[in-house]
């Protein structure tokens, strides 16, 4: 509740006994110290032992905070022992600033006795002066000037207390509040993800299995002939490759799948790593069994490349490669990837095709390319240059040490 006034205030506390025993010894040396004259006065006491007695008060005070309930006990004898000699202002000033920090900064066990220790002192001291006095009104007197001292900072302490409780109370139920938003969040992505997962298995990735068990099964029967019965390997080859890009995307899809069911705190297979410019001769192996002509100038270092910009160039590769042997079958197709100024620059082009639609055909595509190069702050362009279909992209390659290639 007070641990951090504690931790913060506790070096100003010796501070506020200096300031206390500088003002006792004012009052002290200009007189104004005795408290009830009228009953029993003041013992002719040397004005060094009563300032020694403050100064040892004063001393107890400087650990108000940190030790409350023991200051409050050993401040309570001496204050006792100064009554005995004929109560001073002084220390009773110091006492009520020590019977303050009790109830505010001691615990609540404390606060509680501290407050029915006030409340019987104050019933005792007016007894006892009208015992001693037979006098109502000094007995009156006694009784509301002790209310005064120790009563007024127990409440104000208890009112502060009360504050403190309530605003750590406020900032946990914030705190609370926000761990439940973080929980809430995290489950319904969770579950989104599993939605995706099972949509993905149960309607993709089975038509996807479903193209590679009849690919299987027509490459095993005797119907791929030609004229004279003879086996037409081309016909084998193209159904052979349909069933390698099935088996491959199957693979894929289930990679995806692994990641999406995989939980933010856990790694996922290293298997289930997303493709990377490395794995490109399986989809130009792919173009090439599907009738098309591909030559390739790679000049980089793939392995060299961060992750997240290898993975998109292959996706960026991958998704031309598919669109130009969609839109141009039989073409030859030219790709080269360079890293230039600090820049992956990818570069496909091919004839185009008698498909006139090619420009405007497979627009999701395209846009999904944009939107992965320009996710990394690189640019991507696909237009018809000089007959060609031509697809360029800039993808940004942070320099080891801040150096240019």
């Amino acid at each position: 509740m007070v641990t951090r006034s504690r931790s913060v205030g506790k070096w100003n506390d010796p501070l506020i006994a200096f300031g206390l025993f500088a003002i006792g010894v004012l009052l002290y040396l200009v007189g104004l110290y005795q408290m009830w004259t009228d009953v029993g006065g003041v013992a002719d006491v040397p004005a060094g032992v009563r300032i020694g007695m403050l100064a040892l008060l004063c001393a107890i005070d400087s650990f108000r905070r940190v030790r409350p309930a023991t200051a409050l006990a050993a401040g309570a004898v001496i204050v006792a022992v100064d009554a005995a000699l004929g109560p001073t202002l002084p220390m009773w000033l110091v006492l009520s600033d020590l019977t303050y920090a009790a109830v505010l900064y001691g615990t609540a066990r404390l606060g509680r006795v501290v407050c029915s220790l006030t409340a019987v002192t104050v019933a005792a001291l007016t007894a006892l002066v009208y015992l001693s006095t037979q006098d109502v009104r000094a007995a009156a007197g006694a009784g509301v000037v002790t209310a005064l001292f120790f009563g007024t900072p127990v409440w104000w302490a208890l009112v502060i207390r009360r504050q403190v409780e309530l605003t750590e109370a406020e900032r946990e139920r914030s705190r609370v509040h926000e761990a439940l938003a973080a929980l809430d969040r995290e489950a319904a992505v969770a579950h989104e993800r599993a939605t995706m997962a099972r949509d993905l298995h149960d309607v993709i990735a089975s038509h996807l299995s479903a193209i590679a068990i009849h690919s299987e099964a027509a490459l095993s029967t005797t119907a791929l002939s030609g004229e004279r019965g003879e086996p037409d390997d081309g016909l084998r080859e193209m159904i052979g490759a349909i069933r390698s890009s099935s088996l491959a995307g199957l693979s894929e899809m289930r990679s995806m799948i692994e990641l999406l069911h995989a939980g933010d705190d856990e790694t996922p297979d290293p298997r289930s790593s997303p493709p990377r410019l490395t794995e490109l001769p399986v989809v130009l192996d792919a173009v090439r069994a599907a009738g098309g002509t591909v030559h390739v100038a790679i000049d980089v270092d793939a392995a060299a490349l961060p992750s997240v910009v290898d993975h998109t160039a292959y996706r960026i590769t991958q998704e031309a490669l598919t669109n130009a042997l969609k839109h141009a079958p039989g073409a030859p197709i030219s790709m080269s990837i360079s890293l230039q100024h600090n820049a992956l620059q990818i570069e496909i082009r091919n004839p185009v095709g008698p498909d006139t639609s090619h420009p405007r055909a497979g627009t999701r595509g395209l846009a999904n390319m944009r939107h992965r190069a320009e996710l990394l702050g690189g640019s991507l362009d696909a237009l018809p240059v000089d007959g060609e279909w031509t697809v360029c992209a800039q993808l940004p390659v942070p320099a080891p040490n801040g150096t240019d290639r």
